[in-house]
């Protein structure tokens, strides 16, 4: 009866670590992948800041804030090796010194997470306002120092020469496993059916939902096994530089994926 016991217990033991181990696993490996978000997260604010001063000396080309963005980002910025069987797995190449900023940042500078052909950038970054409503028909050049645009009579032409821009950094997961489960999760997807302790009865009248331009490359980079978690942040900034509307267009409407409203008058 004591050897009986002991097997049963044994195998109860076992039962017990299959249930709790891999539950481990994943928080300690969450823990790490989600502190590594966080890192970018901050860095991401500085970058739009760095991205709206560049923006504001340099009549506001997205080329130029794009530029200084990333390279606030670099050091979060991780590249692709071989790993076991087709599997991609990713490291963070460091840059201690002035020689590895500049290793980095040759191949960084082509602001491409996958191979050539997909527009996916690490850093992307888009013109909140003004837009071309906002500026008005004032020429191909609209004065920044004009006193008729830095002290207009209305609210809302106070903004005609404030840059705001929202900077996105594709922030791609490293840590195995759990990008996958805080992509899965951050994209309201529901678990397979195996790990379900139900199966949800489908609504034939409920609309199939069709993901936007963005997401539809978050989507391809998944299906290679490289899963992005776009970190956004905004700033703005008064110009110190003129706008060339014939150089370096505004956009005509407010793109921005939180976008920044007027009260209504």
């Amino acid at each position: 009866m004591g050897g009986l016991r002991e097997r049963n217990q044994s195998g109860q033991a076992a039962v017990e670590s299959a249930i709790v181990l891999p539950l481990f696993v994943f928080l300690i490996l969450g823990i790490l992948q989600l502190g590594l978000m966080h890192q970018a997260r901050l860095l991401t604010k500085y970058a739009a800041y760095k991205a709206v001063r560049a923006g504001a000396l340099n009549s506001a080309k997205v080329d130029a804030m794009e530029k200084a963005a990333l390279a606030v980002l670099l050091p979060m910025l991780s590249v692709s090796s071989k790993g076991s069987g087709d599997m991609k797995l990713a490291h963070i190449p460091p840059v201690g010194s002035a020689a590895e900023f500049r290793a980095k940042w040759r191949e960084a500078s082509k602001n491409k997470i996958l191979a050539e052909g997909s527009p996916l950038k690490h850093v992307e970054v888009t013109i909140c306002g003004p837009t071309r409503s906002d500026v008005g028909g004032s020429g191909p050049e609209l004065d920044f120092d004009d006193p008729r645009n830095t002290a207009p009579t209305g609210w809302r032409e106070s903004h005609r020469t404030k840059l705001r821009v929202q900077v996105t950094f594709n922030y791609r997961m490293i840590i195995p496993f759990a990008d996958w489960v805080i992509y899965q999760a951050a994209r309201g997807r529901e678990l397979r059916k195996e790990l379900r302790m139900y199966s949800k009865p489908r609504d034939p009248d409920q609309a199939r939902y069709t993901p936007g331009p963005s997401e539809s490359l978050l989507e391809q980079a998944a299906a290679q096994k490289v899963y992005i978690a776009p970190i956004r942040a905004t700033y703005t900034m008064r110009m110190q530089s003129n706008f060339f509307l014939n150089r370096a267009a505004l956009p005509g409407s407010n793109e921005c994926v939180f976008p920044f409203a007027y009260p209504a008058p």
